[in-house]
């Protein structure tokens, strides 16, 4: 019969193996799911560091490629922008040359019809005066011979003050072959008068055309623009601050002459602001085709630094 001690190590070593095997048990289980979650984590890892690397390798070439073309794409630009530059600088050139040309041309027509024009016909003047010349020496030989007689002239005609004021082109005198070689003074004017026994007397009075010698004296003065100082009323000068102002192609400045300034509106708009009333100036007619540069060198006191700063500073901003 078995004891009881027997009985107790018998379910004792059952127990132990049950415990053994449950273990075990637990121990192949716990490692097979430990083992799926570490392979699947692995592959995770793995695929995120493979996506990670290949979108900055993708990165990197986007940003290589945009680069080298934005590269390209600046270097054709200026390239581009270079050539435009120079045949629009070109093309300003041309325009310019023209434009003067065509301005000069119409300038030279226009003093060839006016040239053309002014010419002044003095035959009846001096027709008279041959006449009255004759007629004097006729009464002179008539005196010496003892035959008086009354003399009379014939009127000189006028030159209207009109074309005395024009330049004078003058024909040639009619021939004088066969008369005696005298001088063609004026002719004077002999008045008959009487006196208390009622015999003539002949005086002579010389009329002379005044205005007309006056206004052709005026045609004839050479205005020396040298000795011209006010030229326009002094602007403002206080605060301004002389700079170097660069002058750029195609635009006005103290080198452009008067003439061409006040053909464009805006740069006889700037120009009148500084020199205000130089074109009522009643000798500017003199200096419109000189430039503001060779002003200052004429009449250095008004067109002074100062003052060219002014100019060049409005001037420079309107193109031509």
């Amino acid at each position: 019969m078995v004891s009881r001690v027997e009985k107790y190590k018998k379910k004792r070593r059952i127990r132990k193996s049950v415990l053994i095997v449950a273990a075990l048990f637990l121990v192949l289980t716990f490692g097979t799911g430990l083992n799926k979650a570490l392979a699947d984590l692995d592959v995770q890892t793995l695929l995120t560091n493979w996506f990670n690397e290949k979108q900055n390798e993708s990165v990197k070439d986007i940003e290589g490629a945009v680069a080298s073309e934005t590269d390209r794409l600046m270097r054709g630009l200026g390239e581009d922008l270079e050539k435009e530059m120079t045949k629009a600088q070109q093309d300003l050139v041309n325009f310019t040359k023209t434009q003067k040309e065509s301005r000069i041309a119409a300038l030279q027509s226009y003093a060839q019809d006016l040239k053309s024009s002014l010419k002044i016909d003095n035959s009846e003047q001096e027709a008279a005066i041959l006449a009255n010349i004759d007629t004097i020496v006729a009464q002179a030989k008539a005196q010496m011979d003892g035959q008086a007689s009354e003399l009379k002239l014939l009127p000189v005609p006028v030159i209207p003050p009109g074309e005395a004021s024009s330049p004078i082109q003058t024909t040639p005198a009619p021939s004088n072959e066969g008369k005696e070689n005298l001088p063609q003074p004026t002719p004077p004017v002999v008045t008959p008068e009487k006196d208390g026994t009622g015999e003539a007397a002949i005086s002579e009075k010389t009329e002379q055309p005044k205005a007309e010698v006056k206004a052709i004296e005026a045609e004839l003065v050479i205005v020396d623009v040298y000795s011209i100082t006010d030229w326009f009323a002094m602007p403002s000068v206080q605060n301004v601050t002389v700079e170097e102002v660069k002058i750029p192609n195609g635009v006005f400045s103290i080198n452009s002459t008067f003439s061409d300034i006040l053909m464009n509106p805006k740069a006889a708009d700037a120009m009148r602001s500084i020199l205000r009333g130089i074109e009522k100036h009643p000798h500017f007619a003199e200096i419109q085709y000189k430039t503001i540069d060779e002003m200052s060198r004429i009449c250095p006191s008004l067109f002074n630094e100062t003052i060219l700063y002014m100019l060049n500073k409005s001037l420079v901003q309107i193109q031509i």
